[in-house]
């Protein structure tokens, strides 16, 4: 018999076919300058995406703050002269003499340079103080812009005269209700329209609903908000 032959295991680079070689050698070196540069570009164009995402997210995030503590301040002023309307009251007298004529409700038609500033004027149930007070509602200009202002005072004797107290004085309490607005109305319903003037003192009573709308700029749109509110008709001192 013939012994088999023996076969050599060894292998070495040298027989191994080219394409193995080429991959074992390239495997070896790592990355290219062209891949490196390929990755921060894609590194960097994520990177922004993210970036500009997160503070479009983050910018909204501040304007829905503001419009919404803006959204609450109004809904908050337009509530507290609900709730005052509803509590206010009017003392009806044929008579003329101041001393029977101390509560009213004044509605005032006003404009500034043609944005509606409604004056409202009347008496109600005081929570600072025992008894009643005089609550004036109004608008004046601030820095460019429009502010509501209250202003209480202690009940005083009305005549067909007298001007409403439209200034400030160290004796009154008076503070900033909102500032930077669009306009401010007060309207009452008459005979199914509304108007923007009363006069208690002509009417003889108090209107039987009244309209408060306030408007405000909301990224660049005008915004309006209203609330109604009925007084206490026949309500004595």
């Amino acid at each position: 018999m013939r012994s088999p032959k023996l076969i050599n295991l060894k292998f070495v680079d040298s027989h191994l076919p080219p394409v193995t070689r080429h991959s074992s050698l390239v495997s070896s070196r790592g990355f290219t300058l062209l891949e490196i540069l390929i990755s921060l570009v894609l590194l960097i164009i994520v990177l922004g995406a993210v970036y500009s995402s997160f503070f479009t997210v983050l910018r909204a995030i501040e304007r829905f703050d503001t419009v919404s503590l803006k959204y609450h301040e109004v809904r908050t002023a337009l509530d507290q002269m609900r709730r005052e309307i509803e509590g206010s009251f009017y003392k009806s007298s044929a008579s003329n003499d101041p001393e029977n004529n101390k509560t009213a409700f004044i509605l005032q038609d006003r404009d500034i340079f043609g944005i509606p500033a409604s004056v409202l004027h009347l008496s109600a149930n005081s929570f600072t103080r025992s008894g009643s007070k005089e609550v004036l509602y109004f608008v004046k200009e601030k820095d460019d812009a429009l502010a509501l202002y209250k202003k209480e005072t202690l009940p005083f004797a009305l005549t067909e005269e007298q001007e409403l107290p439209l200034t400030i004085s160290d004796q009154d309490y008076a503070i900033e209700m909102l500032d930077d607005i669009s306009g401010f109305s007060v309207e009452s319903l008459i005979a199914d329209e509304w108007i923007k003037t009363w006069d208690s003192m002509e009417k003889g009573t108090v209107p039987e609903i009244v309209r408060l709308s306030i408007e405000f700029h909301d990224n660049g749109q005008k915004v309006r908000l209203t609330e109604y509110a009925r007084p206490k008709i026949g309500k004595q001192l």
